[in-house]
């Protein structure tokens, strides 16, 4: 676990909420079923998640006795990836619309049949008095009538379940954003907003991908003022712009919310990174878990957060020697000669090499223009300044805009975007922003390489008001400083 410690950044922010609270999240090594290319038993299912129950069991307890008042899991936790259609089937539950009648499963077990894990977590919840949220796979039955019924007469959805302190079953979200993996689970004809109100804030739910789009995400947060969000994830590392520590992290600087994201822990493959993240102003720390390493094993963050202020986007005012005139930067420092385009995270990027160890740079692709003045030494490696400007097609459809300072893999331009996780070089300062849309809403990401070898999002020795990134000297080597926006139409 890294605690980073934030006071460079200069803040005005009021609280008309409620008072602070603890939360958990749970980062589960997950317990897989001995195979998942058939059709296996619904016993069979029920032992394995069952394995994956009893540790969250130990979590929640855990979690209790330091005070925590809500606990999250991950997304997939109880029976891992890797499926089709059919062979998730045993592993899937109905589960009620607990808006039309009050249900609590662990006092009230034999009112819907195969509900075995629905009476675990509401039992967990209420043995350990904490407000608990967890991802099953819901198998809800559909009629011929509706022309988008499956086949087999149900649709099959991921869903996130939130119980109280009781044991009572309160919320229930069916993921609407699919990832291009997914194709055992249905979307949504519909998004359905889940929105929960506890004793100590306002809270909304969502998954995965979701976060990248207007529906949930953005709405809830911006329409339904709220400013907590619980979040079961599956995240795969897509560097350099879309590690989990990275992008969730920027989400809540951006969106000014506090986050608690719980990743699935499966370094081999590539998922991990778990945090409990706020927006700056409202406490110190940033607490997350990124442990790469193939030996290592779950780990349960607990921490303290204060309250946000509804309705407040990134309100954070700089000091008049802080401040970037964006006049600062001359719109012909660059020169259409030294440009190029390459690929980074599925999309086709805009390029300017940026060799030297100082200088003015800008690049535009669109209707986007990013603007950069630095100094650092690059110690002979190739970093390159880059835009996006158009419609993300990977994974779902988005539009998206970004501006991003990227390290090139191998110091050629051909290299420029590929994923890498080593980088050489600092920076001692930096102002860098972008003209986006005022539809959008900027995520802003610093991610670093400590010692060459470990993923960071470092302390916030850096500011960002109003699409300007304003560094004063990154600790590590940057991997990418980035403004990531979404949102628009």
């Amino acid at each position: 676990m890294k605690i980073h410690i934030s006071n460079l950044l200069v803040f005005s922010v009021a609280i008309h909420c409620a008072d602070a609270f603890k939360a958990a999240v749970y980062e589960h090594a997950v317990i897989f079923p001995p195979q998942r290319s058939r059709v296996l038993s619904r016993d069979t299912a029920l032992t394995v998640m069952k394995k994956n129950l009893d540790v969250y069991g130990e979590q929640c307890v855990e979690a209790a006795a330091q005070k925590a008042q809500i606990i999250v899991f991950p997304e997939y936790g109880l029976y891992g990836l890797g499926w089709t259609r059919q062979t998730i089937a045993p592993y899937l539950e109905f589960v009620p619309d607990p808006d039309i009648k009050s249900w609590a499963p662990c006092d009230d077990p034999s009112r819907y049949n195969n509900t075995d894990v629905q009476r675990q977590l509401s039992c967990m919840a209420k043995n350990s008095s904490i407000y608990l949220v967890a991802n099953i796979g819901a198998r809800q039955p559909c009629s011929e009538s509706d022309h988008q019924c499956p086949s087999d007469g149900h649709f099959q959805y991921s869903t996130n379940l939130v119980y109280d302190t009781t044991g009572k079953f309160i919320a229930r979200y069916f993921k609407q954003n699919l990832n291009s993996e997914e194709v055992f689970f249905d979307r949504p004809s519909t998004t359905n907003y889940t929105v929960f109100t506890t004793p100590f804030g306002r809270f909304a739910t969502f998954s995965s991908y979701d976060i990248m789009f207007q529906n949930p995400a953005i709405t809830v947060i911006t329409k339904m003022n709220v400013t907590n969000i619980v979040y079961p994830v599956a995240w795969k590392m897509e560097l350099p712009l879309l590690a989990a520590i990275e992008i969730h992290s920027a989400f809540s600087e951006g969106m000014h919310v506090n986050l608690m994201a719980a990743n699935i822990h499966l370094p081999s493959k590539g998922y991990y990174g778990s945090g409990i993240y706020w927006p700056s102003g409202t406490s110190n720390n940033e607490v997350y878990y990124n442990n790469m390493s193939p030996s290592s094993g779950g780990k349960l963050l607990v921490q303290e957060l204060s309250p946000v202020d509804p309705g407040v986007h990134s309100r954070k005012h700089l000091t008049n020697n802080q401040r970037l005139s964006r006049k600062t930067i001359p719109v012909d420092s660059v020169t259409s000669d030294n440009g190029f385009q390459a690929m980074m995270n599925h999309d086709l990027y805009s390029f300017v090499p940026m060799s030297k160890g100082y200088g003015e740079y800008k690049v535009c692709q669109n209707t986007l223009c990013c603007m950069a003045s630095y100094e650092g030494l690059f110690q002979n490696t190739l970093f390159a300044l880059g835009a996006f400007d158009g419609i993300h097609t990977y994974n779902g459809h988005y539009p998206l805009q970004v501006c991003t300072f990227v390290p090139c893999a191998n110091g050629s331009i051909s290299s420029c975007g590929q994923s890498m996780i080593k980088s050489i070089g600092y920076m001692d300062k930096m102002s860098f922003f972008g003209n986006f849309s005022s539809n959008r809403y900027v995520l802003p990401e610093v991610l670093v390489t400590l010692d060459n070898s470990t993923l960071e999002i470092v302390s916030r020795t850096w500011m960002y008001q109003e699409s300007i990134i304003i560094d004063v000297g990154v600790p590590g080597s940057p991997v990418s400083i980035s403004m990531y926006a979404i949102g628009g139409p």
